[in-house]
């Protein structure tokens, strides 16, 4: 390959590296979402509200 080449390949994988960064998401703000106040239960493809849980 040429130099011109490898210096394009190179560039365009760093422009993908920086504009599209995969950030894990912080354990408080996975713990928030998961406490929505509301008890489900789900079987066969039905959700149901258990309630007074």
């Amino acid at each position: 390959m040429k130099f011109t080449t490898v210096v394009a390949a190179v560039l365009s994988m760093a422009a993908f590296g920086i504009a599209a960064p995969v950030a894990a998401p912080a354990a408080e703000d996975v713990a928030v979402r998961q406490n929505h106040g509301m008890c489900v239960s789900g079987s066969g493809g039905t959700v149901t509200q258990i309630t007074d849980c």
